[in-house]
């Protein structure tokens, strides 16, 4: 697991999923903006978190297909009552 730094999470996302460096670099924009508007590092703090979760994740590429699989299934279940759910 890489340290839990920007340089060190865009490096190892790099590596694991080239494709979403675009994502995490909007995120960090995003994240640094509001920290200074806000006075806080909270968003900093939120995007070092979120960005770790994803290399834990992606650094076991059948885990993370796993993950991917259940959440297609989820998301085609959006919208419609689970038969176990009260009305």
């Amino acid at each position: 697991m890489p340290e839990l730094t920007p340089a060190a999470l865009r490096t190892a996302v790099e590596r694991l999923a080239p494709a979403r460096l675009p994502a995490l670099t909007q995120h960090l924009v995003e994240a640094a903006t509001n920290a200074l508007q806000a006075r806080t590092p909270a968003p900093l703090q939120a995007f070092v978190a979120s960005w770790a979760v994803f290399v834990a994740i992606e650094r076991h590429p059948e885990r993370a297909a796993r993950l991917r699989e259940l959440e297609r299934v989820v998301d085609a279940g959006v919208g419609r009552a689970a038969p176990f759910l009260p009305a």
